[in-house]
Parts: structure tokens; sequence; C-alpha cells
């Protein structure tokens, strides 16, 4: 009966790739004649989009992103509840699953040779479904290291791996906002977690390698708005 179950969820973990191959950032350079996976850091991703299009763009690129695992996992799990009603059984299908899927996709990309971006609007998303009051804390994590450091590249690997870790805490599967939680075998969706964060620390080892020779770019907004500061 279980072994039903993992080709079930292997079946939505494709589907969720196949949602997570497409590359909001992709489509738009290649509609303005270029690639973005070219340019800047060569990431098609938001923080690239931020750096090569604008903050418009960005934020554009940042909620597609967010909003193609986290959509993807309201959907599954909005079946599975109503499935579970008429069966029990359905307690083994994993909504996050479909998110992995969809992160892993972003990353690599079937449908741009496999070169996409490092999954961050991805995961957010994926918390976001998790469990709202993690994600605060997650935000609250990102801003403090951005703040103190001026790296998202480090704010965004610092947070999300303390923030899945965290989400192992039984309490974040009980609370009121733990909805997507239920009737689901704990701690299964944190060790979700833990594999799309490990997968997104991979793609980020040119930037820790970066941040070790201290030339990791930092966010030029940041740092314009310290140098008026110290011009006062």
């Amino acid at each position: 009966m279980v072994a039903k179950y993992i080709w079930i969820n292997l079946i939505i973990f494709v589907i969720g790739y196949l949602i997570g191959s497409l590359n909001l950032s992709i489509f738009i350079s290649k509609k303005n004649g270029e690639d973005i996976r070219e340019k800047g850091s060569k990431n098609a991703g938001t923080t690239n989009a931020l750096r090569v299009y604008g903050k418009k763009i960005a934020i554009c690129v940042f909620l597609f992103d967010a909003l193609k695992a986290y959509l993807s996992i309201m959907v599954v799990f909005i079946v599975k509840t109503t499935m579970y009603k008429a069966n029990s059984n359905y307690l083994y299908v994993l909504p996050l699953i479909i998110g992995a899927g969809a992160l892993l996709g972003h990353i690599f990309p079937l449908y741009f040779k496999f070169k996409g971006g490092k999954g961050v609007a991805c995961f957010i998303g994926m918390l976001f479904a998790f469990n709202f009051s993690l994600f605060l804390i997650f935000l609250v994590i990102y801003l403090f290291v951005i703040l103190c450091f001026r790296m998202s590249s480090l704010g965004s690997i610092l947070s999300i791996t303390i923030i899945s870790l965290i989400s192992f805490d039984p309490t974040f599967y009980n609370n009121v906002l733990a909805f997507m939680q239920q009737n689901t075998p704990y701690p299964i969706h944190s060790i979700i977690m833990i594999f799309c964060v490990c997968i997104v620390i991979l793609k980020h080892i040119p930037n820790f390698i970066r941040i070790d020779n201290h030339t990791e770019s930092k966010l030029k907004f940041l740092l314009d708005k310290q140098e008026s500061q110290n011009q006062i």
C-alpha cells in the first residue's frame, strides 16, 4: 500500500519539476534578445534580475519563482485534503514534495539546458506554505544578516539553513498556522526542507568562495545608503 503512494509522490515531484523549469527571468531576457545567464552574476534568479533589470522586474521574478512552489503545494494540499476524507491512506501524499520538485526544476530547468537559478525564492514559497510563523522568523534572520553583511547570498543561506532546522520543532506541526501538516507524518516535511537546503547550498559554493576571497557582490542600494550617511 505504501509503495503505491511512493509512486504518487514521485509523479507529483515530476509535475513540480516541470512547473519549476519555467523561469520568468530567462523569458524576459530572451524577449529582450539576450540571456540573463550571460549577464551580471550569470544566475537566472531574483538578485541578478535586480542587478540587470532593476527593482520592478526583480519583484516580478521573485513572486513568480516563489508562487510556482507555493501555489503548486496548495493545490496538492487541497486535493489531498479532499481525498483523505474518503481514504485515510492519502496520509502518505506529501504536499511539499511538489515544492521540492519546483525548486529542483528552477535550478536545473528542463526547458533551458538545465541551467537556471539557485532556488532561494522557491524555497521561500515552500516555507510560506509550510508554516507562516516560520516564514516570519526566516524574514527576521534574513534581514538581520543582510543589514549586517549586505550580501544576499549569505543572508539566504544562513536563514534557510537555520529555519529548516527549527522546522523540526513539533510546535510548527501543531499550531494554528500548521494546516499544511494536517494528516502528514512528522517530520517528513522538515526532511524535505533539509533536502532542498542541501541543494541550494551546493548551488551557492561559488558564492562561498567569493565570500572567502572578499570578492562577493554586495547589495548596492544598501551601500549607497551607508555612503550617503557617512557624507552627512
